[in-house]
């Protein structure tokens, strides 16, 4: 009776366990709060919002896409970044994987001031993001991802650091929480992802 207790338990719990899979198709919608370094050792806070989506189409390989949008009104700029590449992925169990994503990046920011109307600034470049993601039982996910960006125009580039957890309330919905840091630009986010093709 012990035996078949204890077999009943390990059935229950070894369950969601083995339902906890690392996904790379989905959609992701987020609201942020934003700190951007400028001349002088100043510092400027902004708002904005983002959105992300994946598609696995091979079991190691996946494309993406991304645009960033945020608001400085202290000094009457908007930027908008976006991103669109192919990544690789190494699942070393069911729970754990690592990647690596490249991606082609274009930004752009509109200043609008007192005496010369506005004006928009564009660049381009690349960027290339190596990471670590983490299912932990079923409901949360733990992301550490180094991430760097290189601008052509203005030859300049910018490496950062993103930790993020997200935990699921719905089958395939999951909210999340995340900070950028380390860079020019520090970001605080909160949001939302759906996961497609569940395992």
């Amino acid at each position: 009776m012990r035996r078949l207790i204890f077999s009943l338990a390990v059935t229950i719990f070894a369950a969601p366990l083995a339902q906890a899979q690392v996904n790379y198709t989905f959609i992701e919608a987020t609201l942020t709060g934003n700190r951007v370094d400028t001349t002088s050792n100043m510092t400027e806070d902004g708002v904005g919002a983002g959105f992300r989506g994946s598609y696995e189409f091979m079991p190691f390989l996946q494309v993406f896409g991304s645009i960033q949008y945020a608001d400085y009104s202290d000094i009457n700029t908007e930027t908008t970044l976006s991103q669109i590449g192919v990544g690789t992925h190494y699942d070393f169990s069911a729970t754990k994987s690592g990647f690596l994503n490249i991606g082609a990046v274009t930004t752009s920011a509109d200043l609008t001031g007192p005496g010369f109307g506005s004006t928009s600034v564009d660049d381009n470049g690349y960027g290339i993001s190596v990471g670590y993601r983490e299912v932990n039982h079923t409901p949360l996910e733990f992301r550490l991802a180094v991430d760097y960006v290189h601008f052509n125009d203005a030859d300049e580039s910018d490496t950062s650091a993103d930790i993020s957890l997200q935990y699921e309330i719905t089958p395939g919905l999951k909210i999340l929480g995340g900070y950028q840091f380390g860079g020019d630009e520090d970001m605080l986010r909160f949001g939302v992802r759906y996961y497609f093709n569940r395992n």
